[in-house]
């Protein structure tokens, strides 16, 4: 199999790329609360990560604004009177070699020749 050529072990490349995303949504997180700007705190308290299954991740933020909109969304895009603040841009650019190296890292952990 596949698997066997590779070395794994009887482990699979799904669970290597499991736990490389864990890994680069507690960075992704971190990353995203520390690019946020700190006007009223809101967007750095209320980030966090959810995994919605196996090998799929995703940072979400629930501040909304006084409509009950997303209010992520006005500062990484801007409005007609606010500049645009892309911090999840700068997020997404910083977690992308990351999850690449994560990946590789897992699969070495797991015996891969």
């Amino acid at each position: 199999s596949f698997y066997k050529k590779l070395g794994l072990k009887g482990k699979t490349y799904e669970e290597a790329l499991d736990k490389a995303i864990d890994h680069a949504l507690s960075d992704g997180v971190n990353i995203c609360r520390r690019e946020a700007p700190i006007k009223t705190g809101q967007l750095r308290r209320k980030t966090d990560k959810r995994k919605p299954s196996k090998c799929e991740g995703e940072i979400i933020n629930t501040a909304r604004n006084g409509g009950g909109e997303p209010y992520w969304q006005y500062v990484q895009y801007g409005t007609s009177k606010m500049n645009a603040n892309p911090f999840v841009t700068r997020t997404a650019n910083q977690i992308k070699p990351k999850l690449s190296r994560y990946v590789e890292e897992e699969i070495k952990s797991m015996g891969a020749s």
